[in-house]
């Protein structure tokens, strides 16, 4: 009489374990990768979003002084005036990140009344020397 096996044997159930280790070792990078690139991407149409809020504004009054309506219901970038409060002809929105949701972001963007996005590791890159900095990229 032979007995049957049910079941897995450990070293079965250790290749296995193994194989998921390796797998899960490789995608988390990009998983991750994706998130922060998805926050940048919700960062940037909120900016775009206050921009032709403001634009709006301006059609109407002459003037972007006043306009104190800026969507900041992103849990992850904080969005405002980079310079405290636009000024009568121009502004410059500025995102960056927030602390408590989203600590690992270094990144701050920042969209002005040309609708140039530029796009900084940190925001000393931005503050130091702004586009022309080896750490700002300009995008399309």
């Amino acid at each position: 009489m032979k007995n049957q096996q049910n079941g897995f044997t450990l070293a079965e159930m250790l290749i296995a374990v193994l194989i998921l280790a390796i797998l899960a070792t490789i995608a988390y990078p990009s998983y991750e990768k994706f998130v922060r690139d998805t926050r940048i991407e919700n960062a940037r149409a909120d900016l775009i979003y206050n921009a032709q809020q403001l634009e709006r504004y301006y059609i109407q009054n002459r003037t972007f002084i006043g306009f104190n309506n800026l969507k900041n219901d992103n849990r992850f970038f904080s969005i405002q005036f980079a310079d405290g409060s636009p000024t009568a002809d121009g502004f410059t929105l500025q995102a960056r990140p927030n602390a408590t949701t989203n600590a690992n972001e270094q990144r701050v963007l920042q969209l002005n009344d040309s609708n140039i996005l530029v796009i900084c590791n940190s925001i000393n890159d931005i503050s130091n020397s702004g586009p022309s900095d080896t750490g700002c990229q300009i995008q399309p």
